[in-house]
């Protein structure tokens, strides 16, 4: 019985630290916080059902992320919406933390998820390279390749839109 209560007690500190940041950087990688939200307590919740063994790895965040992302955007091919770069109109975009120019969310919205990933991550979050690459299961060349391009298209397309 103890062991349970120190495994929920576990699972809950990990919760209460990461669920903002995530839900934060699913946002932004998925232009929605609605299905952000929705994907990232989902997340949380197969991590909760599986805690003993993700929180053996090396970045259970990370794990945590990759799901969310995973079954969000499962879920946009189901509504048949994966093409939707920006928000309907009449919605707002979401508050939490989000680029404080409208130019900056939409220059990342247009990039492709595999370079909105790395950025979200490593801007967002504060991650290092070997902690994206462990979330996302690549490796380390990839993700600082991965950066280096988005982040020299996310200038391209700044300097275009000023």
């Amino acid at each position: 019985m103890a062991a349970t209560l120190d495994t929920c007690s576990a699972f809950e500190d990990f919760y209460r630290a990461e669920r903002q940041a995530i839900v934060r950087a699913v946002t932004s990688t998925l232009n929605d916080s609605d299905l952000a939200t929705e994907s990232a307590d989902e997340a949380f919740a197969r991590a909760y059902e599986r805690w003993p063994e993700v929180a053996q790895m090396d970045n259970p965040s990370g794990w945590v992320y990759r799901v969310a992302v995973n079954l969000g955007r499962n879920r946009l091919k189901r509504l048949d919406l994966e093409r939707r770069k920006t928000p309907p109109p009449g919605r707002d975009v979401p508050d939490i933390d989000a680029p404080p120019d409208p130019a900056i969310a939409l220059a990342l919205a247009r990039l492709p998820l595999s370079l909105q990933r790395v950025v979200v991550l490593r801007v967002l979050l504060d991650w290092q390279i070997d902690e994206i690459a462990a979330a996302l299961g690549c490796p380390r060349g990839t993700v600082k390749s991965r950066l280096h391009r988005a982040l020299r298209r996310l200038q391209s397309s700044l300097d275009r839109a000023a």
